[in-house]
C-alpha cells in the first residue's frame, strides 16, 4: 500500500497572497472603468481571503461591500457623508452603511 504524502499548506498560502495581490492590482485599474470587472474582482479577493484566511490591503477592503460583495465607486455605487470624525459609507446596490471612525 502506497502513502500519501502530506500536502505543504504555506505554499498554498503563499500562493492565495500572491492572487490576492494580482486581483487588487486589477480591482483598483478597473474601478473607474469597468465596473463588472471591479465587481468580479471584488467577489474572488473576498473568497480566497476566506477560504486561505489571508487579507487585503485597508484602502481595497474599504472598497467592497461585504453584504451584496461588490465594488464601492463613490459617487456611482456608494455615498461617502463625514460627520464629526466618523466617515459613513452606503452601498447604493443593498444598502449596507458601514461606519469607520477617523482619528
Amino acid at each position: 500500500m502506497v502513502r500519501r504524502s502530506r500536502r505543504i499548506r504555506s505554499n498554498k498560502t503563499e500562493h492565495a497572497q500572491e492572487s490576492i495581490d494580482f486581483l487588487e492590482k486589477i480591482f483598483e485599474k478597473s474601478m473607474a472603468r469597468n465596473s463588472l470587472i471591479s465587481d468580479t474582482a471584488a467577489r474572488h479577493i473576498l473568497a480566497i481571503g476566506k477560504k486561505h484566511g489571508k487579507r487585503s490591503s485597508r484602502n481595497v477592503k474599504r472598497m467592497i461591500c461585504r453584504s451584496c460583495k461588490k465594488s464601492l465607486i463613490p459617487g456611482q455605487s456608494s455615498r461617502i457623508r463625514v460627520t464629526s470624525k466618523v466617515i459613513f459609507r452606503t452601498c447604493l446596490r443593498c444598502g449596507r452603511v458601514s461606519r469607520e471612525v477617523y482619528v
